[in-house]
């Protein structure tokens, strides 16, 4: 072994090193910041969703491989706030276009789903504007616009069973507030509502995604 070859294995070490320490530091601060959301929000670790995901067929599903064990929920969080149930989540899965060769590594999405008790929501959903929702529109896919919110209209894409039921009643005051917002994701059926943003991914802080839920919901009560 000369010189060379001596050099690029201490410095190989030494790479993997430091990227194991990272990872503990990081890993460390986002355990710390769970606990303080957790004891600031009365969060407890505890719930299910991943049956709930399945009952409403929710698109975030659709961004897995489909092969059954390429997702799962994880580091599940819920509390129940004016006789509603949040429940943080972090979706993680295989991307249906993710390389074959390594088919280990997953993708995490952090998402709150809302269960409702005693009331009832319209269905849609709404998806940031992207090269493909263009497509799927050139084709016949339904998007509801409005006319008066150009920059809502051009930033995201809005769908549901009842196009006239949700142009009459989506919320101005959620438009607006859409508008200075980027890639938010937002499904709701007739008994919950899921929140989130791929953009952030598992690094969305889970006070911030929560003041964004609660704004959410109650522009839709």
């Amino acid at each position: 072994m000369n010189t060379y070859h001596i050099i690029f294995w201490v410095l190989l070490i030494i790479a993997l090193l430091v990227s194991t320490q990272f990872a503990k530091k990081r890993e460390k601060k986002l355990a710390v910041n769970k606990a303080k959301f957790c004891s600031k929000f009365s969060f407890l670790e505890k719930g299910h969703v991943y049956s709930e995901m399945h009952k409403h067929g929710f698109s975030l599903i659709d961004r897995a491989s489909g092969y059954y064990g390429d997702y799962e929920t994880s580091s599940i969080l819920s509390k129940v706030k004016d006789r509603e149930e949040f429940c943080f989540f972090d979706f993680e899965y295989i991307p249906k276009h993710a390389d074959k060769s390594n088919t280990n590594k997953f993708s995490t999405i952090r998402a709150v789903l809302i269960r409702f008790r005693d009331r009832e929501l319209y269905n849609f959903e709404l998806r940031p504007e992207n090269v493909i929702e263009k497509i799927k529109q050139v084709f016949g896919s339904s998007d509801i616009d409005f006319e008066g919110h150009p920059e809502f209209s051009k930033k995201y894409v809005l769908t549901g069973t009842d196009p006239a039921l949700i142009k009459a009643r989506f919320p101005t005051v959620l438009i607006r507030r859409l508008e200075s917002k980027s890639g938010f994701c937002i499904e709701a059926r007739k008994t919950c509502l899921l929140i989130y943003n791929p953009e952030e991914s598992e690094f969305e802080d889970y006070e911030n995604l929560y003041k964004e839920a609660l704004f959410i919901n109650d522009c839709l009560r």
